[in-house]
């Protein structure tokens, strides 16, 4: 048991080391960062359209779900309540991205990040 724990520490360092920088950003990081930047931008464009999307769809199945039988009633407005939570959840992601993305990357200055023009 020892050993296994012992083993599983020296992992830890030896992965721990690989990742670590030294001073200036790397190609990889300058990598890691445009590629953030375009997640970002694409969530931010995408999500309050899903959103909007979402409560639309909703409001609908909800309606129609009320002009049929009590069974249908039930599973639609069960069908609309999950439609409004993925919606706020969306809103969510997209309201949360870009200082989520800048806590995980300090390289990521949040005053040009999540723009078509960074970089």
């Amino acid at each position: 048991m020892e050993n296994k724990i012992l083993y599983g520490f020296m992992l830890l360092s030896l992965l721990s080391l690989s990742f670590a920088q030294f001073g200036e950003t790397s190609e990889v990081t300058q990598r890691l960062i445009l590629g953030l930047n375009n997640l970002c931008v694409n969530l931010t464009s995408i999500l309050p359209i899903i959103a909007i999307l979402l409560f639309v769809l909703a409001a609908v199945i909800y309606g129609v779900g009320h002009v049929f039988g009590a069974e249908m009633k039930s599973k639609a407005t069960g069908w609309a309540t999950s439609m409004v939570v993925g919606a706020v959840i969306s809103l969510l992601i997209f309201l949360l991205t870009k200082p989520v993305l800048s806590v995980f990357v300090p390289e990521i200055e949040t005053t040009d990040f999540c723009t078509e023009e960074f970089g």
